[in-house]
């Protein structure tokens, strides 16, 4: 029986972040200035940081 190759077996995992108020932190994308810029927000506390990791 044939094996799949490398490239076939892919697998997705997604990763959820959590602030420290207890919200799930979502990326957004934004578009000021002509340019696009990536945020981490807090649903619960609408707190916003550049990546996920700098609510900790």
């Amino acid at each position: 029986m044939a094996q799949a190759s490398k490239n076939a077996r892919t697998s997705s995992t997604t990763q959820k972040f959590f602030c420290s108020c207890g919200g799930e932190i979502k990326m957004k994308t934004l578009f000021e200035n002509g340019k696009v810029k990536n945020v981490a927000e807090c649903d619960k506390c609408k707190r916003k940081e550049r990546r996920p990791s700098d609510f900790k």
